[in-house]
């Protein structure tokens, strides 16, 4: 068999992951196969990296793939022995649960192609007319994993059993896992409102976690975005009856939208943690980002406007000037311009208006909450003409 370096078999599973390209599809479908995404290591629950930095001391995560059912496949390379493995300078592939749980593992060896088994490229030749095999490697228990690209350029990983028999199949997804278009047209759904099969999955498979926003695509799909127990990020799919589709990594479409919190509804801790560190200060109005973490904009009692950002968790993480996060100020609700409450009670009637503030151009930005749970963003003229809305 020909020697090919495990550097090289790194370098060609990160090329693959990164080259993939979306090619544009409009498959609406939310029912598709098992698919995968490549993400970066920092994305990793708190227990898949602690499993790593203890097992594999000094290794290098080289790839990370959030597969669609919310499992983990990590690769790491490692220069030293590992702590549980004699073999040094080699590459590993570690499968975990999607509760971060390890459930195989195994080393891998880079195979050249001209090697594969004649079961194997047979399958690809019959399955995969006109597919070029990129690169192929044997796990420590003899199976197979060939990575392929179709003749319509669609990225696949195959894996065939240690005989060459066909195991299954994973298609790279390079912008995530989530098969449906996604649309400004999509609805905010209150967390409270989500069907109890979304809830019960989440429950069952990331106990402790704790959902953040959701979403109603316009495919009829939700997206419900959580955050875990250890701390890992994540959008789930369902379809509109609530039975689960995929996992991915929230994407940077949503990462838009936050949900707005007043002073009165943020968490105690929050609360705390300004009362104490910035006694006399008023609590303007809070947004709940998509990731879970907090953004609270408060004027201190020496009129110093600041942005505090908290963890998922409430912990204090950073504070900013009005300079640093833009020129804004915040409107008491009892100095609104009549024109806007006017506008607001006879278009949005009982409507709770949860804050305001004057941008630098002297538009006026209201944050209201409908009767029926919308979250919007009006924005008004320096006089109160009415100029657009926002879903948030």
């Amino acid at each position: 068999m020909k020697k090919i370096s495990l550097f090289a078999i790194a370098l060609s599973c990160a090329l693959y992951s990164c080259s993939n390209e979306d090619m544009g599809s409009t498959d609406n479908s939310t029912t598709a196969a098992m698919t995968y995404e490549t993400t970066s290591a920092a994305t990793l629950p708190t227990s898949i990296s602690s499993y790593v930095a203890k097992n594999y001391a000094g290794a290098t995560i080289s790839e990370v793939n959030l597969n669609s059912d919310g499992t983990y496949t990590v690769y790491v390379n490692t220069g030293t022995t590992s702590k549980s493995v004699t073999n040094v300078n080699a590459i590993f592939k570690l499968n975990f649960t999607a509760k971060g749980l390890l459930s195989s593992s195994s080393s891998i060896t880079p195979v050249a192609i001209s090697d594969l088994q004649a079961a194997i490229v047979t399958y690809i030749n019959t399955n995969y007319a006109g597919a070029t095999i990129n690169s192929a490697h044997t796990e420590s228990d003899g199976s197979f994993d060939v990575l392929i690209t179709t003749a319509d350029k669609v990225k696949i990983k195959l894996n065939f059993s240690s005989t060459g028999e066909f195991v299954s199949a994973l298609e790279l997804k390079a912008n995530g896992n989530h098969r449906h278009q996604h649309s400004e047209r999509h609805t905010r759904i209150a967390v409270a409102d989500l069907a109890s099969s979304i809830t019960t999955y989440i429950t069952d498979n990331y106990p402790g976690s704790k959902t953040v926003a959701a979403f109603k695509e316009t495919d009829g799909s939700i997206d419900v975005f959580v955050v875990t127990a250890d701390d890992a990020k994540l959008n789930l799919n369902f379809t509109s009856d609530g039975t689960f589709v995929s996992v991915s990594t929230i994407d940077p479409f949503h990462l838009r939208e936050h949900t707005i919190v007043t002073a009165a509804n943020l968490p105690t801790e929050i609360k705390t943690y300004i009362s104490t560190n910035y006694a006399g200060a008023t609590i303007n109005i809070g947004h709940i980002e998509p990731d879970g973490t907090y953004e609270v904009y408060i004027t201190t009692s020496a009129a110093v406007k600041l942005k505090l950002t908290f963890t998922a968790t409430y912990e204090f993480v950073s504070e900013e000037t009005n300079s640093d996060f833009g020129d804004h100020a915040s409107i008491p609700l009892t100095d609104l311009i009549t024109a806007i409450k006017t506008y607001i009670e006879t278009n949005y009637p009982g409507a709770v208006i949860n804050g305001a503030h004057k941008e630098r151009d002297g538009h006026i930005e209201v944050y209201i909450t409908t009767t029926d749970a919308a979250h919007l963003e009006l924005e008004f003229s320096s006089t109160g003409t009415f100029l657009s809305v926002e879903t948030k």
